[in-house]
């Protein structure tokens, strides 16, 4: 494009379908950037290089599904990449990378948290990290429960007098009274 002093840039709604490589060569100073609701589809190599005063970038609401490799560099002052309601296609085997090679977590979209690995949950007690849509949750084993199975079904199962027991063959809590698996035990049991 070659404005070197535009600062501003409103592309919004403009049913754009596509940014060719180096569009904004040369906006050294483009601090915004607003490209959402159009229907971008790819973001190829090298379309966003060497815009250093970029502090916002909306691409919010294209049909994006794609990223290409070094489609974004030396964006030293971002800090708002907005890519929310496009249908990026994650592979886990991309990772997008910061020109000074921090890994990209807090502008990916959930999506993108949910696929990417290191980005998952520590789950206690041999429970596995999953993705469910686009959160991700501890899936606990056996007696272990709670936000990253680091509870026993016992520490909440209410079993009044008695003592909890975790059933071996399905990991369930019980209840123990007078020798005897029930769902609560009413009273104290007299121990003879």
């Amino acid at each position: 494009m070659g404005l070197p002093s535009l600062q501003y840039l409103y592309l919004h709604n403009n049913k754009i379908r596509s940014l060719e490589s180096n569009t904004f060569i040369n906006m050294t100073k483009l601090y915004r950037l607003h490209l959402q609701n159009n229907a971008i589809s790819t973001i190829e190599s090298s379309t966003f290089m060497n815009l250093p005063s970029l502090y916002y970038l909306y691409l919010h609401g294209n049909n994006i599904s794609d990223i290409e490799e070094h489609a974004f560099g030396n964006l030293t002052s971002l800090t708002l990449l907005e890519l929310s309601g496009n249908p990026l296609n994650c592979d886990c085997r991309t990772t997008a990378k910061c020109s000074n090679g921090t890994l990209v977590t807090s502008l990916q979209s959930a999506a993108l948290e949910a696929c990417h690995p290191d980005n998952c949950l520590q789950c206690f007690n041999g429970g596995k990290c999953v993705a469910m849509g686009y959160t991700l949750i501890c899936e606990c084993i056996g007696q272990w429960t709670g936000k990253f199975c680091q509870e026993s079904q016992c520490t909440s199962y209410d079993c009044g007098f008695g003592d909890c027991y975790i059933e071996p063959v399905n990991g369930t809590a019980q209840c123990l009274c007078d020798d005897r698996y029930v769902n609560f035990c009413p009273e104290e049991q007299e121990k003879y």
